[in-house]
């Protein structure tokens, strides 16, 4: 939750950026005609291990006043397939800034959008999420309260399709005395790598689930 909440507010500010970024190419946007003096690419890995690819451009053009302007920016796959080299290419730069372009006409507009319904997806999908982990901790915090405090057996260790840096997460499972399957929370291999079926371990009971108490913690009288 707090990385959905994080990572909408940096997107939120990327839009609003872009936006602004837009209106003053929209107010002071100068075209010109570069040309092409280098073209490259790199390649990368992300945090999940997947190859990407960086596109370069080395351009030269003037700006009005008879600057002679030379930049290296950034570019889509579209923009670096138009781009061949020592060729002319059409791009605008910002009269106050000559050395902040555009190389699509329109393009931080049309990013900052993307951004903005990113962002809204993650904004709703962190709502959501909210208010379903918020019931689950007044669950959680119920149950350690006032519910019965039963010892269980463990009847698998269960590998769940969700993935963190592209390592699997698992989860503890059993059956508590009123026959309810209960599940832990989702947690690393090292977590529960000790525990196996047949063991025994302590939840409390819920009105609807049961609770770990490795998850959700001890009461003060038994943490003692």
């Amino acid at each position: 939750m707090i990385v959905l909440g994080v990572t909408f507010l940096i997107l939120s500010l990327i839009s609003a950026v872009s936006l602004n970024t837009a209106k003053r190419f929209e107010r002071e946007g100068r075209a010109a005609t570069a040309i092409v003096t280098e073209r490259y690419k790199t390649e990368g890995r992300d945090s999940d291990g997947n190859r990407t690819t960086t596109y370069w451009l080395m351009l030269e053009y003037v700006a009005q006043g008879g600057g002679e302007i030379t930049i290296t920016e950034t570019a889509n796959s579209s923009e670096y397939r138009r781009a061949a080299l020592d060729a002319p290419f059409e791009l605008l730069y910002l009269e106050s800034e000559p050395r902040t372009v555009e190389l699509t006409a329109g393009s931080n507009r049309q990013g900052s959008k993307i951004v903005q319904v990113i962002a809204l997806i993650i904004g709703a999908l962190w709502l959501v999420g909210f208010w379903i982990i918020g019931g689950w901790a007044v669950s959680a915090v119920r149950a350690r309260r006032f519910g019965l405090r039963e010892e269980v057996a463990i009847t698998e260790v269960r590998r769940t399709n969700f993935k963190v840096n592209n390592k699997p997460r698992y989860k503890l499972i059993w059956t508590d005395g009123q026959g309810r399957e209960g599940k832990s929370l989702m947690r690393k291999w090292s977590d529960v790598e000790s525990f196996r079926p047949g063991d025994h371990i302590e939840i409390y009971q819920g009105v609807k689930v049961s609770w770990w108490v490795g998850d959700i913690g001890e009461r003060p009288e038994f943490s003692r």
